[in-house]
């Protein structure tokens, strides 16, 4: 009886190397894929509003027009000698550099920061029965470098605005004239999230310190699709929540824009700018405050609505922020342009 040639060890060893080294290479072929620039897009809508927000926490600028920087949208007519972007202020605690927004001072969302008319190196500062003030911007040539601890425990790199705005944060939040101080980024400091972010960065990919802002939670852009707004509001129709809830830098509308196909939103081009998605926006406690009358909702409204419907579905990413429900997109910068309201939106498609 004859016997069928047996197969030796190393043939298998070799052929199960092969699988492996085959299964990897496609892994990744499909990652690097998924991660490149597109070469297709779709038009899905127009950008409705574009919005800049100097303080976090403070008062919105709206903007027809805006540049894409990879800071954070900045306003296309602040002087040469200052670049005016979003979140490029800061309020914080005197004593111990910590942090502050209007999840402690609901107040603070009547702050304006705003690039002085006819002085380029200042900025003003004007609140609801508060007398306009004017601020130099500092500069390492005259203002000792600092740190302010934000989130998780990151320090980030600040410029101290002076006494003087010092003594008007305070008064306007507090009733004192101390306790609060007003903090500047001057962009030239890149953020380092590696370690504070480190969970993070574990589980959102193209989440970075590329695509992180000045003093913003996450990443440079917000991008808000209305139709979701439109929809969580059929879903409350005794409140009125607004996109301004959400505080968006890029509000887009359209027919192709339906209500969170955001979701699949990885990449956005408008203009020549190009947006990636970092991550879905996690949203907190501000969202609750009303942007007009900076009243908190008595019902928790739209994060009690919200997570019955919108909360994360992917378990590392519960791991992360399994209490907290999804609107919008944390978008960082491929690619820097002009963008303006009425522009079309596209996004790409692998």
């Amino acid at each position: 009886m004859s016997r069928s040639p047996s197969v030796s060890t190393e043939t298998v060893l070799i052929a199960s190397t092969i699988g492996v080294l085959t299964i990897l290479g496609l892994y990744w072929y499909q990652r690097k894929r998924k991660n490149a620039v597109p070469t297709k897009w779709e038009p899905v809508g127009k950008v409705k509003n574009l919005f800049i927000y100097p303080l976090k926490s403070g008062h919105r600028i709206e903007l027809e027009t805006a540049i894409c920087t990879e800071y954070g949208i900045k306003m296309p007519k602040s002087g040469p000698s200052y670049q005016f972007r979003d979140r490029s202020f800061l309020v914080y605690k005197e004593d111990d550099n910590e942090f502050r927004t209007a999840r402690q001072y609901t107040n603070m969302i009547f702050i304006k920061i705003a690039p002085h008319p006819t002085k380029e190196d200042h900025f003003t500062l004007d609140a609801p029965r508060m007398p306009t003030l004017t601020v130099r911007i500092p500069s390492l040539k005259t203002t000792p470098q600092g740190e302010i601890t934000f989130h998780k425990g990151e320090k980030i790199f600040t410029l101290d605005c002076g006494d003087k705005a010092a003594k008007w944060i305070s008064n306007y939040i507090l009733g004192s004239n101390s306790g609060l101080r007003l903090g500047f980024h001057d962009t030239d400091h890149r953020r380092n999230i590696c370690n504070s972010h480190k969970k993070y960065l574990g589980v959102y990919p193209r989440f970075r310190n590329q695509s992180i802002g000045m003093y913003t939670d996450f990443t440079s852009y917000l991008v808000i699709n209305q139709a979701s707004v439109d929809d969580l509001n059929n879903r409350i129709p005794e409140t009125n929540i607004t996109a301004l809830n959400f505080r968006p830098n890029i509000l887009v509308e359209g027919e192709n824009a339906t209500p969170y196909s955001e979701d699949n939103w990885n990449w956005v081009k408008i203009g020549d700018a190009i947006l990636y998605l970092a991550k879905p926006c996690t949203r907190c406690v501000f969202t609750t405050i009303d942007p007009e009358t900076g009243i908190k909702s008595e019902s928790n409204e739209p994060i009690k609505t919200l997570k019955k419907y919108r909360m994360l579905k992917d378990v590392k990413n519960i791991e992360l922020d399994g209490s907290l429900p999804v609107m919008g997109n944390n978008m960082g910068l491929e690619k820097g342009g002009v963008v303006s309201v009425g522009d079309v939106v596209y996004v790409g498609r692998n």
